[in-house]
């Protein structure tokens, strides 16, 4: 029988902060991917097109999730 070959995705962590106006920052480091928003969806989706503008710039493969850490309660 022949192996099985399993690709996992990869895993880019996304920080997510906020200011005292209330915008949201969200910084991918691995990447240096940074986008903002006015709610935290808005910041998470702002910052997968920054994520996928840099992996179409390095020819990453696309098939990836988000780890998203807060820096605020």
């Amino acid at each position: 029988m022949g192996s099985v070959s399993t690709i996992s995705k990869k895993e880019y962590i996304v920080t997510l902060d906020k200011d005292e106006d209330g915008w949201i920052f969200a910084r991918c480091k691995e990447l240096h991917a940074n986008s903002q928003g006015k709610t935290e969806a808005e910041a998470i989706e702002n910052v997968k097109e920054a994520i996928n503008l840099m992996i179409d710039e390095l020819k990453k493969s696309k098939d990836f999730s988000l780890k998203i850490v807060r820096k605020y309660k």
